[in-house]
């Protein structure tokens, strides 16, 4: 049989709440099987519990499509957002603020639902907090570009206040990309 991703897309996406046993193999496992994918059990080297799960042919974060599936193990992407703002009279003021996002200790696993760019994918995925996340669909960022940089000026009578925004991207550890292959 012939693994169908946007079949795989569909059921994984179409689950709400705790799906299965509610753990995040179960749910991209059953969409890949019930694809046509071959079996992760079949795929994994000494398949056990605490495995890095092999689910198909190695791609490029580049080259992900839809129904691709990412295998998490101590993944961590941090953005950091700094705002400068300087007033007219040269006063202002600096804010910075972190957002984490982690996968996988020791591993997890998530389906492809679509590719966003810029090193962006969207996908679905449960038990994330582990042990208890329900079937989400989140995006994450597998790999990190150049900082970015926004200047706005915003004019008044007593002259411009200047705001720079910096936002930077970490990613460490990225997932390993899988293509399933045909049962």
């Amino acid at each position: 049989m012939a693994y169908n991703a946007n079949n795989a897309v569909i059921f994984a996406t179409g689950k709400s709440g705790r799906y299965g046993d509610g753990e995040c193999w179960t749910l991209v496992e059953d969409a890949v099987v019930g694809a046509g994918g071959k079996s992760s059990r079949v795929l994994t080297p000494n398949f056990s519990a605490t495995s890095s799960y092999v689910w198909g042919t190695v791609v490029q974060p580049s080259g992900l499509q839809p129904g691709d599936v990412l295998q998490f193990s101590n993944y961590s992407w941090t953005r950091t957002v700094e705002v400068d703002v300087t007033n007219p009279d040269g006063s202002g003021s600096v804010n910075t603020t972190d957002a984490l996002e982690s996968r996988g200790s020791p591993q997890h696993s998530a389906l492809v639902v679509r590719v966003i760019g810029g090193g962006m994918v969207e996908v679905v995925e449960q038990n994330i907090p582990g042990g208890s996340g329900p079937v989400q669909t989140i995006q994450l960022l597998l790999v990190a570009g150049a900082p970015t940089v926004v200047t706005t000026r915003v004019m008044s009578a007593a002259g411009a206040t200047v705001t720079v925004t910096t936002t930077t991207d970490t990613v460490l550890n990225p997932p390993r990309c899988y293509r399933p292959q045909d049962a």
